[in-house]
């Protein structure tokens, strides 16, 4: 089986959404990659969280904790760590601030080396961070007939290498073994979400020949795939 790398969902193993408890209990199964989602407060502070409602933008950090609202994590107390460990980030960019937010902690903490970026990404093509990227593939029925679907995988895979991307992000039923060949034959690294702890699936996209796998119940999937072998693998 080939190896690939795990992505802790954020939220894995039943810890709360964008935590340091979730990044702790990520790290300490032996992921790879820990995933949060990535927005922005008024004064421009990164902040881990993932929905619009109520929008965190339009506080302060200080206002928003004033308010009473689910109390939120700077990115900056996530990172801070995990500085120089081995493990990466997989920082879940839900706006174009987030990018820029995200960006002024990474190069405050000098951790370049353990970030990618997904999400809205858009902006960052061509651009010095690039290489950061992993592309979220835009949505692909999954009845395309295999030579329609090898002929959008085609431009899609062209187009993050275009772009200077340094991967694929896809939801793991939209993979098949045309995306992989396509987007390592461009260099590219293929990243799929958010698979449950079922072992012939895992099994499937690990012999698939993926670069990284995203669960949420990271415990059990990690304990299925040990059976009869040594999969994954911290970077």
């Amino acid at each position: 089986m080939n190896q690939f790398d795990w992505i802790a969902h954020t939220g894995c193993d039943g810890t709360p959404y964008n935590s340091l408890v979730s990044c702790q209990a990520g790290y300490e199964t032996g992921a790879d990659v820990l995933e949060v989602d990535v927005r922005t407060s008024r004064d421009g502070i990164a902040v881990l969280y993932h929905d619009d409602q109520p929008d965190v933008s339009q506080y302060t950090y200080e206002e928003w904790t004033a308010a009473g609202y689910e109390p939120v994590e700077k990115l900056e107390t996530i990172l801070t760590p995990y500085r120089g460990k081995p493990v990466a980030f997989n920082l879940d960019l839900k706006t174009e601030e987030a990018y820029t937010a995200a960006a002024a902690v990474v190069d405050r903490l000098d951790v370049w080396s353990q970030v990618y970026f997904t999400g809205v990404t858009d902006h960052l093509a061509n651009g010095p961070r690039a290489r950061h990227v992993i592309w979220n593939l835009p949505p692909i029925p999954t009845d395309l007939a295999d030579d329609i679907y090898e002929e959008r995988i085609r431009q899609y895979c062209q187009q993050a290498e275009q772009a200077g991307y340094a991967g694929i992000n896809a939801q793991y039923g939209s993979c098949r073994p045309a995306l992989v060949a396509q987007a390592h034959q461009l260099g590219l690294r293929v990243w799929l979400y958010t698979l449950p702890a079922d072992e012939p699936l895992l099994r499937h996209y690990a012999d698939m020949g993926v670069d990284a796998l995203s669960v949420t119940d990271l415990t059990p999937a990690m304990e299925l795939m040990k059976r009869g072998s040594t999969d994954g693998h911290r970077s």
